[in-house]
């Protein structure tokens, strides 16, 4: 890798490989021996504390070798991916002064942002534009309009849930005593809502009228006759958390409420609106009557997607999803295979409609804003003729490129990286020199077991297909397989799951580091024990050891630490606050600890249609497969589960639920061995029920 002589190399890293050393050490070799000048040397990254990271080593090794690089030298160097394409965008004409949307919100000294450009958050700046174009839209577009108010009456209709949803099953049992308290349970919301002035609502019939779920009677709060819709009152956000149910059997309000809309939601047929908020209810009601005034601010759930989000922002994250494809969303949407009556239909309409709109809006503003996409797309393959107007300043840098985390990329990034080489090769740009003239080349370093951005649109096919998405004269294809940061059965254990995925044959971790090799402790698997984990973390924790406590969801993280709260306490107290850290499976890349806990499986429970359909379309898919995405998916929830335990240096507990109370069509737990050494199941996994019929035994032949 350090000495690598083609024009293109890629560099296949196992997690612990010691990859960001070896890189620097090429980065020695470029300059020291090949006397390319440094201007000429680029180093590009995910994320702003990976770029700050690699810029330190750099400045160090380069030091070793007698080298002074400033600071600011090694971070002209060391670029994100955005940064980057940013000084491609401001090279053009009438876009010197352009800003880069996702950084609106940014400090007037910060050009970049913490975290992973994988994992935008939309901040109040965005969003407050986005309302603008918003509002203007649903004000002046009839189309738009309309379309927007069809969502919204959508949005309001409960949600329907599988029967087998855990939280179905779990209040199904309690159908008998919930159907006893429930008059008391209305006639109390009713109570609340008539003293806060919101009840009854025009247009709702305030009528108890009584429904059948599982064979006991239900009672709703109203009635709308003309759209044969039934109304169920929740608690308002103003009302105190401890309200609790006048009734001998009765709990908190907010408990009750949820018991009943989850039952409303799996067992009742009808059309069911559910009302929670005083301010917004007659607003609720207009809309369902197709009477809009104002623009509507709601949350929509596209099908697939784990959760809804508010409209903007699940049309920035879909339109996001597809140009990371390489796609123009608007050209996508027009090209989908959409069924008759799909329900989605109009979402991705009037997300069109919007997108246009909005694009358009950022390009007008004084100064020029884009989308980091739209940036993308403009030096991409179909924007060749954009990179005319750009310097050969701008490209000299690019001549000698190493991309780190090569597995992240999607579609969009490889498509400027190409053009952005064409380019230099029309133009007959060589690397900058102290001595012979250098040629052109790019070395790709990544680990496609830890591709875990899919459903961002990243991709491991990329790293897994180095050789046809950059042809050249000649290239080299690296290894690296010592794990310099756990022992051999953290390696194994971690493997056993990720090897269920197509990948590179004979690919396999050999554990190497000295401080650890011999401990050989096998990956704890066991049910969700709370106990168990106290125990375990504070036991490490007097050891001196370093923890991450890791988690798939964030509602685990706030039960993590309360149950932990004496330890937190005691190494705030103990000035060791770092000892212990909360982090998901996902931002854990990158980090190590001496004890990993791991709360949660992986697993894939959901199925998107319409993701599947921009997949096929980009050409992610295997022709004849039209679930593209969804098995992208599947193969991605074993990827997870192996950067998760690979954080472990020596001691990894996986706290997991052998049942699946949601059918799941991928879970990482199904790969656990207990036969195997590098596996210790506490708690095995349960025998199958038996159905009570004996068998004779078959006699063999």
């Amino acid at each position: 890798m350090i000495l690598s002589t083609t024009p293109t190399t890629s560099v296949v890293a196992g997690a612990g490989s010691g990859k960001s050393t070896t890189m620097v050490l090429r980065l020695i070799v470029l300059y020291h021996y090949l006397k390319i000048d440094l201007s000429g040397l680029t180093v590009v990254t995910f994320t702003k504390e990976s770029k700050l990271d690699f810029a330190k080593k750099v400045r160090e090794v380069f030091e070793l070798w007698g080298y002074e690089v400033s600071e600011k030298k090694s971070l002209e160097i060391v670029r994100t991916f955005h940064s980057r394409i940013l000084s491609f965008a401001k090279s053009i004409d009438g876009l010197s002064d352009v800003k880069a949307f996702e950084f609106l919100d940014n400090k007037p000294d910060e050009d970049e942002r913490d975290g992973s450009m994988l994992q935008v958050k939309l901040g109040e700046t965005q969003l407050d534009l986005m309302n603008a174009v918003y509002q203007e839209l649903f004000e002046t577009n009839q189309v738009f309009r309309a379309l927007i108010g069809e969502l919204y009456q959508r949005s309001l209709l409960l949600d329907t849930m599988e029967k087998d949803h855990p939280d179905v099953l779990e209040r199904q049992g309690k159908a008998w005593q919930m159907a006893n308290i429930d008059a008391a349970l209305c006639a109390q919301l009713e109570a609340h809502w008539q003293a806060a002035g919101h009840w009854p609502i025009e247009g709702i019939e305030p009528a108890q009228k009584t429904l059948r779920l599982l064979g006991k009677d239900f009672q709703v709060n109203g009635y709308i006759p003309e759209f044969e819709t039934y109304v169920i009152l929740g608690v308002d956000e103003t009302e105190p958390d401890e309200l609790k149910l006048d009734h001998q059997y009765g709990w908190y309000m907010r408990k009750h409420v949820r018991d009943k809309r989850t039952l409303f939601q799996a067992f009742c047929s009808s059309r069911v609106v559910y009302l929670n908020s005083y301010v917004d209810a007659t607003q609720s009601v207009d809309a369902l009557k197709g009477r809009v005034n104002g623009c509507p601010k709601f949350r929509y759930k596209v099908r697939g997607e784990i959760s809804s989000s508010y409209i903007l922002e699940a049309f920035f994250s879909t339109a996001s999803f597809i140009e990371n494809l390489g796609l123009d969303a608007i050209e996508a949407v027009k090209n989908m295979g959409l069924y008759e009556g799909d329900p989605d239909a109009m979402f991705f309409h009037a997300m069109s409609i919007y997108w246009a709109a909005f694009n358009e809006r950022l390009l007008g503003m004084s100064p020029p804003v884009m989308t980091f996409n739209s940036m993308f797309a403009m030096f991409s393959e179909r924007g060749q003729q954009n990179f005319r107007a750009v310097p050969d300043s701008v490209l000299r840098p690019m001549t000698t490129l190493l991309i780190d985390e090569f597995q992240d990329v999607g579609a969009n990034t490889i498509s400027w990286v190409r053009a952005t080489f064409s380019e230099i090769e029309r133009r007959g740009l060589t690397a900058k020199t102290l001595g012979a003239p250098a040629y052109a080349s790019v070395m790709a370093v990544g680990d496609d077991w830890q591709s875990i951005y899919g459903w961002r649109g990243s991709s491991p096919r990329f790293l897994m297909e180095f050789g046809k998405e950059f042809k050249s004269p000649k290239q080299t294809q690296v290894f690296m397989q010592e794990n310099h940061r756990s022992h051999q059965m953290v390696v194994d254990a971690a493997e056993a799951i990720v090897n269920q995925t197509p990948g590179f044959e004979n690919k396999h971790g050999i554990a190497v580091n000295k401080r650890v090799i011999d401990n050989q402790v096998p990956v704890e698997v066991r049910e969700l024990d709370w106990g168990h984990l106290v125990s375990m973390v504070e036991h490490h924790y007097d050891a001196g050891r370093s923890i991450l406590v890791l988690y798939r969801k964030r509602d685990t993280k706030k039960d993590a630490q309360t149950k932990l709260s004496d330890v937190i306490e005691r190494a705030r107290q103990d000035e060791r606050g770092k000892a212990i850290k909360f982090l998901t499976y996902h931002s854990s890349k990158g980090l190590q600890a001496d004890a990993v806990f791991l709360l949660g499986d992986c697993e894939v429970t959901t199925s998107s249609p319409s993701r599947n359909d921009f997949y096929a379309q980009a050409g992610m898919a295997h022709p004849d497969d039209p679930c593209g995405y969804d098995r992208a998916q599947q193969q991605e929830a074993l990827r997870t589960a192996y950067v998760a335990i690979t954080r472990a240096v020596t001691y990894c507990y996986w706290y997991i639920s052998w049942d699946e109370k949601v059918p799941a069509s991928e879970k990482a737990s199904r790969y656990v061995n207990g036969h195997e050494a590098y596996w210790s199941v506490a708690t095995p996994r349960p025998a199958p029920p038996s159905d009570g019929i004996k068998r004779k035994a078959v006699k063999g032949r």
